[in-house]
């Protein structure tokens, strides 16, 4: 018996595809999958996509989306350092030798004029169209200032609408918003997750297929704060060290008992988190891109889970097999060595590779 592992290469691709089709067949089949961690778990994100590019050709990433900390986007826990733009054109050309398109993401929709004209941030976009051989990175922002500063610079270049655009939106939100939003400059819109499960919303989409939907957003559907806390860590990015937002930042969440370990405790139960059949509902309505975030998660092992749990079929009769492609890639992501570890290896100073 030969117990050598198959080379990927000599694989009947066609025939090892088709075998493989019931694992999508019955759910959302032609779906477009954009993963977040980028610029924090690229190890792990192109790892798994070499993986899945080899072994699992009905699933694929095909965009990563993510930024580095910068006065355009949030941290939800702590205050990340920016990094070299040399190390974020090594990640965007590695990334693009996979043919995977990045989505550099700047969620803070509270910009002004003057912040619009920050250098770092300039300097990541124009990163961003130099390294782009696959066509298929994006910019995606929350604020309508970042986007026509975009769009004067760089008018080829896609800006895609974030959820917290409309997360920070003042008055209610319909589908006359979305249908405004895609005529604006947008090439795509994203839903706010708790849209997402609104039929009567969802009728009125004048373009459906150029929403996307977030599927495992963690907050509750019916928060209280949600708007205030994004404004919360919008001023924690300008003032790292001001301990009263950290105080306030708290204050938020305790009184959205969101985070209390008895789930019982909650005055709302629902979160955000879409079903697969919300999420079948949604691709019978002819979306087809779906987002799986990551900045609300505080390591990669959460992500990881979260990719398999929303990305493949958790049908009883063949739930089996998706746990079986789950270890199976998390084996890869950190294949074992003949070599007793020294204790030295893989160190760094820094928590950034």
């Amino acid at each position: 018996m030969n117990d050598t592992p198959q080379d990927p290469d000599d694989i009947d691709l066609p025939g090892a595809v088709g075998r493989l089709a019931y694992l999508t067949e019955n759910y959302v089949p032609d779906a477009v999958w954009t993963v977040g961690g980028a610029f924090r778990y690229d190890r792990e994100l192109i790892a798994l996509a070499k993986y899945l590019g080899a072994f699992l050709k009905v699933r694929q990433i095909t965009n990563v989306m993510g930024a580095p900390p910068c006065l355009w986007s949030l941290d939800w826990f702590v205050q990340r350092r920016p990094l070299p733009v040399e190390r974020i054109t090594a990640r965007l050309q590695e990334y693009g030798r996979l043919n995977v398109g990045v989505h550099l993401v700047f969620d803070n929709p509270f910009l002004t004029d003057a912040d619009v004209e920050d250098p770092y941030g300039l300097s990541l976009v124009q990163a961003l169209v130099d390294n782009n051989a696959n066509r298929r990175n994006a910019i995606t922002v929350a604020s309508d200032k970042l986007r026509d500063k975009i769009h004067s610079l760089w008018p080829k270049c896609p800006v895609l609408c974030h959820v917290n655009r409309l997360v920070a939106e003042q008055g209610r939100r319909s589908a006359q918003l979305y249908n405004r939003l895609l005529q604006s400059g947008y090439v795509r819109a994203c839903l706010h997750p708790a849209d997402a499960a609104k039929p009567a919303l969802l009728d009125g989409l004048a373009a459906p297929q150029r929403m996307d939907a977030v599927v495992n957003d963690p907050c509750l559907r019916t928060c209280p704060v949600r708007k205030d806390h994004l404004r919360v860590l919008a001023e924690m990015r300008r003032n790292t060290y001001d301990v009263r937002l950290m105080e306030r930042r708290a204050n938020l969440i305790a009184r959205a008992e969101c985070q209390k370990p008895d789930p019982a405790a909650r005055r709302q139960l629902a979160s955000c988190n879409l079903t697969h059949n919300e999420i079948r509902a949604l691709y019978n309505r002819g979306i087809r891109h779906f987002l799986i975030q990551s900045q609300q998660f505080r390591n990669e092992m959460t992500l990881l889970c979260d990719i398999f749990d929303c990305m493949l079929d958790q049908d009883p009769a063949i739930s089996n097999k998706a746990a079986l492609i789950a270890t199976n890639s998390m084996v890869h992501l950190k294949p074992a060595r003949n070599q007793i570890p020294t204790g030295l290896g893989e160190f760094a100073f820094s928590s950034y590779e």
